[in-house]
């Protein structure tokens, strides 16, 4: 059986799946496995949900085969518990066109740096808010929505099924299917992929998402310090052949921190306020009450170093500290307090001598309710209660 590090190093080296044109008419011999890259993915995921998972890998890509994907559900559905271990920690994309499935695994740099690259954002938005005027009612409907999913519809009429995909962050409007910005912070091979990546933000959604911000945090040379800014907009382009929507960079890898990691003198990120809902939207809402918001190479600077920083020094800050003597105790694990035989489950009390006794469970049958709230069409956010 694979190792949680070969399975990553497998996912990291992507071939193209190997071609169905002349495959047998017979089914394959039973003892070969059909959908090698489905028992990979799921054993990643129970790797990580285990804690198995030595976080080596921020981006591992796996390139699925027809009907792969619908297997990996398959195996899912069959796995509660797994299934809900992912839905709640693990975050994953999935292009139905190309059938690439990639694992995230942000690290903590990442995380704490997307997070205050978000607060800057919101905090004008605040600002913005608490005015009177329609931009003050537009911003009153945007909200930060960091990796909620997103789901588009395939665009080849023979790719059945939806993508789907969990970005850093992004800022939705009530009103609106898709979100307007997206901020994505480039690590290795995601770098690599996030020119396709912002294409399929803008593209598939219609141009409703207005604008994917990418940070590129890798450092880039050895030994260089150097981080990068990149925004993507979509402009509509007219040819012989008709009107054509393509994606363009406004800024492509401006740096923001230098190779000694400190700040440049480029001007930052420049959002307007309408880029936080589709085209329409925005001009019905605020018209030409536009306003932009910014967030300076200095501020984007000084967040990755804080976040540097801050892991750096986990092992170092303080904590509160007990006594040698004292014992910790946890509470321990008990059944729930009423049992009906509509749960069909059936547990046996053993008293064993002292003060503690034993629960075992021989029969457990776990009931899932799931009243849905929806945000639009965009999603569904399921809360479980087991009983």
């Amino acid at each position: 059986m694979s190792t949680s590090q070969d399975l990553v190093t497998q996912a990291t080296h992507i071939t193209p799946p190997s071609s169905f044109a002349n495959d047998p008419l017979t089914p394959p011999p039973t003892d070969e496995i059909p959908f090698p890259q489905a028992r990979r993915i799921v054993s990643l995921f129970k790797s990580i949900q285990d804690g198995r998972y030595s976080q080596k890998q921020s981006w591992s890509e796996f390139q699925l085969v027809p009907g792969e994907y619908d297997e990996i559900e398959r195996q899912l559905e069959r796995d509660e518990a797994l299934s809900g271990y992912i839905q709640d920690k693990i975050r994953y994309d999935y292009n139905v066109e190309t059938r690439r499935l990639v694992v995230r695994m942000p690290s903590g740099v990442h995380e704490l740096f997307i997070d205050a690259v978000e607060d800057a954002i919101r905090s004008q938005l605040k600002a913005i808010r608490s005015g009177s005027g329609p931009e003050a009612r537009f911003a009153q409907k945007v909200r930060p929505a960091r990796s909620t999913e997103i789901e588009f519809p395939a665009e080849d009429v023979q790719a059945s099924g939806r993508s789907k995909y969990e970005p850093d962050a992004s800022f939705w409007h009530e009103n609106a299917q898709y979100p307007g910005v997206i901020v994505e912070v480039a690590y290795s091979q995601k770098k690599k992929r996030l020119d396709r990546l912002a294409e399929d933000y803008l593209l598939d959604s219609d141009a409703s998402v207005q604008v994917v911000v990418g940070l590129d945090i890798e450092y880039g040379k050895r030994g260089s310090r150097q981080a990068t800014l990149s925004v993507w907009r979509t402009r509509m382009i007219n040819t012989d052949e008709g009107a054509e929507l393509r994606v363009f960079k406004d800024l492509a890898d401006e740096p923001f921190r230098d190779d000694r990691g400190m700040p440049t003198a480029h001007p930052g990120l420049r959002l307007r306020l309408s880029d936080f809902a589709y085209e329409e939207l925005a001009q019905e809402e605020i018209g030409e009450n536009d306003q932009d918001l910014m967030v300076s190479a200095e501020q984007l600077c000084d967040y990755l170093t804080a976040a540097e920083k801050k892991v750096q020094q986990l092992g170092s800050l303080g904590k509160h500290s007990i006594a040698p003597r004292v014992k910790k105790r946890k509470r321990s694990e008990t059944p729930p307090e009423e049992i009906t035989s509509s749960d069909e489950a059936r547990y046996i009390l053993r008293k064993r001598r002292g003060r503690r006794s034993v629960w075992r469970i021989e029969t457990l049958t776990t009931k899932r309710f799931q009243p849905e709230a929806r945000l639009g069409k965009h999603c569904t956010l399921s809360v479980q209660t087991f009983f």
